[in-house]
């Protein structure tokens, strides 16, 4: 009897912890949808005064990246950073910034990768955002012209592609079937850098106020801009101001 009456005991303290557990539970989870929903409807009034106001614009670079931060939250726990390039310092990349807070730099933007030691194991990358060089635009005294560098890599990658496809295939008319799908392969990759070309303006600024550290999910990847790296010049020059300006 007296262990018929120690087991009950047993299985009644067991099951006022199972009741305990499914309680706390059940409260994060009502707290839980109380945030989102007040989250929601706090970015729906956000919504509707940017329409007021006919920022439309706005409204869209709002909805954009909330749309691609969910993405980014949802896929965070299967990226694969070993799967990604291991990236040297001055390599160029494309980023999505995010939408911006006031003067901050937001959207997709070329930038300087300033990581020494990357590795594929590091989720992140500490970058400088390149913008595009504007007549009659005045810029931080920290930002520094790279000219035409960038633009220059570009082309000068272009032409070396179109040679080489020119010297491969000589005759594209008398192709053998077994090399026509290799053809299309080249010429789309000589295609995919003529794009990039077209996208990038002519000068760069890189802005060394706006050094950020995003996360490896922001980045692109682009078997193009792989291929794009900055001088060493250029680099001392980045180095000579961050000295200058973050330093004593």
């Amino acid at each position: 009897m007296e262990e018929n009456k120690k087991e009950g005991n047993k299985t009644e303290e067991n099951n006022k912890e199972q009741n305990t557990e499914e309680q706390k539970n059940q409260e994060q989870k009502d707290e839980a949808t109380i945030h989102k929903d007040n989250s929601l409807n706090r970015l729906d009034l956000s919504f509707l005064k940017h329409i007021d106001l006919k920022e439309y614009k706005l409204c869209h670079l709002l909805a954009y990246w909330i749309y691609d931060f969910a993405n980014y939250h949802d896929e965070e726990r299967d990226f694969d950073t070993t799967k990604m390039i291991t990236f040297k310092r001055g390599n160029i990349i494309k980023a999505n910034l995010g939408f911006n807070v006031g003067h901050e730099l937001g959207g997709l933007h070329y930038c300087i990768v300033l990581d020494k030691f990357d590795n594929p194991k590091n989720g992140t990358l500490n970058v400088i955002p390149l913008t595009s060089k504007k007549d009659n635009k005045k810029y931080p005294k920290s930002a520094i012209d790279l000219g035409n560098e960038i633009f220059d890599i570009l082309n000068e990658l272009y032409s070396k592609e179109i040679e080489k496809l020119s010297d491969k295939y000589q005759d594209i008319w008398s192709l053998p079937a077994e090399k026509v799908e290799q053809f299309t392969s080249d010429f789309e990759y000589v295609k995919k850098i003529k794009d990039e070309i077209s996208k990038m303006k002519v000068g760069s600024i890189a802005l060394i106020n706006q050094i950020t550290t995003i996360s490896k999910q922001r980045i692109f990847d682009d078997d193009i801009l792989r291929r794009v790296r900055l001088s060493k010049d250029s680099l001392d020059l980045l180095d000579k101001n961050i000295i200058k300006y973050f330093t004593k």
